[in-house]
């Protein structure tokens, strides 16, 4: 008796919880990947790789652009683990990027936030196998940061028409 309401209990719990409705506020899908070009230009040299990163990102044109995004990008690595004889065996990687979203029309300032994406690298035995590590690491922050400020631009956008 005390098992059959223990699995009753059970399921009325899974089927609340899994058809509750919730639905993330910032996540990028086939389904709601908008066509609008952006025109991006950077305030500074934040690096080949993030550049790189960004431009394959967003949907990128040199012209007949409705909006153009502003971005401030930094990098830091803060060493993690650091062994007995001061050596860093662990690296983190931020990648900080500060936007602003100005529309091409009226030339105004729609939207400006700031995302972060981490990563986490070892260090290798060789100088090259750490500098293609920490290549890794930034291209993995860089995605995690776009993907947020995507979502972020398209969402302000959708609400704002």
């Amino acid at each position: 008796m005390i098992r059959s309401i223990q699995i009753l209990l059970f399921s009325s719990v899974i089927l609340v919880l899994t058809n509750c409705g919730f639905q993330p506020i910032y996540q990028t899908t086939d389904r709601n990947i908008d066509t609008i070009t952006y025109s991006i230009k950077f305030t500074n040299d934040p690096g080949f790789e993030i550049k790189n990163k960004i431009k394959e990102v967003f949907n990128y044109s040199k012209t007949d652009n409705l909006y153009t995004v502003y971005l401030t990008v930094h990098q830091t690595s803060t060493p993690l683990i650091v062994n007995t004889n001061g050596t860093v065996s662990k690296y983190r990687l931020e990648v900080i990027i500060h936007f602003e979203v100005f529309e091409e029309l009226n030339d105004q300032n729609i939207y400006a936030d700031v995302v972060r994406g981490f990563a986490e690298y070892l260090v290798q035995t060789s100088e090259i196998q750490t500098n293609e590590k920490r290549k890794q690491a930034v291209e993995v922050a860089t995605q995690d940061a776009i993907q947020m400020m995507s979502a972020k631009i398209q969402s302000n956008i959708a609400r704002s028409q």
